[in-house]
């Protein structure tokens, strides 16, 4: 039998996977440009950049559990492909904008109607601004369509740089709003919002240019519904671990303060999220019914220490010098913020840390379809909330409860995957 070399590309795994990695760092780049550029160009000090950061946070928090969307598409629409059925596509696809286009509806009529008692929770914010973030949350939930498309129609060219171009575009917009028009929040969420609208438009447009065969719709099974749901409580646990603590910075402290706590957030964010290739090329290598192989076990303990390397010297530079990232991104602090400026840095390093492990554990675990010990992470994610809620007398107290609950959230999936008996 001919021995199959190692490096061999045969599924073009290496060629996709660093096609996925350029875009990620393209989307990196306009991400960190974007927050360089508001950051010096809103007015009122932090006020208005820790108002945008909140009104971000809150979307993230949401769309990321729609992580779970993509995958369940791209799952079933590849499935469809491998048993010669593409002409099912259209009808299974067309099922679930149906069911997205009412939840869309639904967010913006709930953002109108509560606008008033959702500007009341953050102080300051106006409502007008939160209408416009809602507005803009209910539009991003559409990018987790195309990209479920995207991946399971296997265009990983589209995959990989047309979700960049809502960075890109907010970038740009993002600049002339604040620089030209108007030098607060509101308008910077607009360009954000101009940027997803742009993206949702190429999602369109390859839709209507797909070669689908004609045939019969289809709706979804009904193990689409299980695997989402499952998929969607683990991955909200997660979105409010990795987002939620500017949210929470803004509610419970002044402006100014939580306007310092948005840039040290987004700095821990930034340096967090740089190992997601990692996990997004583990999960086709590994993907299984529940049995955990031996070749599964070794590309995930690859995969750990890959994302250990990356984290380990990334934290290392926020740890001894939390000064470079924050001039990279904001300039040089202020004399009076200096302090609490390189702790509020490193404190959020330090507790978001674990995430990036997480993050290649509970992918690997929706991958094999096992969801028992994911379902933690939204017992996290209360304790996180609700320890937050009752210790936050300073803003450095806000990391601490974020340690802990990410410490828990990483070894509730460790203890879930060493338990499991390992097949050949």
């Amino acid at each position: 039998m001919k021995r199959t070399s190692p490096w061999q590309d045969d599924a073009g795994l290496f060629k996709h996977g660093t096609l996925m990695m350029a875009g990620t760092l393209a989307g990196a780049v306009c991400n960190a440009g974007f927050h360089m550029v508001v950051g010096r160009t809103l007015k009122g000090g932090g006020a208005e950049y820790g108002a945008l950061v909140a009104m971000m946070g809150l979307i993230l928090t949401v769309t990321t559990p729609m992580l779970a969307v993509q995958n369940t598409l791209a799952h079933f629409i590849s499935r469809l492909q491998k048993e010669n059925r593409r002409e099912e596509i259209r009808g299974f696809f067309l099922h679930w904008v149906r069911i997205f286009l009412w939840i869309s509806l639904g967010i913006v009529a709930g953002a109108f109607l509560l606008r008033s008692p959702l500007s009341r929770f953050w102080p300051g914010v106006e409502e007008r601004l939160v209408v416009v973030t809602f507005i803009v949350l209910a539009g991003s939930l559409w990018m987790s369509l195309f990209n479920g498309l995207w991946q399971g129609t296997q265009s990983f060219v589209w995959l990989a740089f047309a979700p960049q171009s809502w960075g890109l575009v907010r970038l740009g917009l993002g600049g002339v709003f604040t620089a030209f028009i108007s030098a607060t929040a509101l308008a910077a969420v607009y360009a954000q919002g101009a940027g997803v609208l742009v993206v949702v438009v190429l999602g369109i447009l390859f839709f209507l240019h797909l070669d689908f065969p004609t045939g019969p719709g289809r709706g979804a099974p009904h193990e689409t519904y299980r695997y989402l749901g499952s998929a969607l409580v683990c991955l909200a646990g997660y979105g409010v671990l990795m987002n939620l603590d500017t949210t929470l910075a803004r509610h419970y402290f002044d402006a100014e303060t939580a306007g310092v706590f948005a840039k040290a957030a987004t700095i821990a964010r930034t340096a967090v999220f740089l190992p997601v290739p990692i996990a997004a090329a583990l999960f086709p290598k590994v993907t299984s019914s529940g049995a955990l192989s031996t070749q599964s076990w070794r590309l995930l303990w690859r995969a750990i220490g890959i994302t250990s390397l990356i984290i380990a010297a990334v934290v290392m530079v926020c740890l001894l010098l939390p000064q470079v990232p924050w001039m990279i991104l904001y300039g040089a602090w202020q004399p009076e913020e200096a302090r609490s400026a390189a702790a509020l840095t490193q404190a959020m390093v330090l507790a978001m840390m674990p995430l990036s492990l997480a993050y290649v554990l509970l992918t690997f675990e929706m991958a094999q379809q096992r969801f028992r010990w994911g379902y933690g992470l939204a017992g996290c994610a209360l304790g996180y909330v609700v320890g937050v809620g009752g210790f936050h007398a300073t803003p450095l107290q806000i990391p601490l409860v974020l340690a802990i609950s990410n410490a828990v959230a990483v070894l509730l999936l460790l203890v879930g995957i060493f338990t499991r008996p390992r097949t050949a």
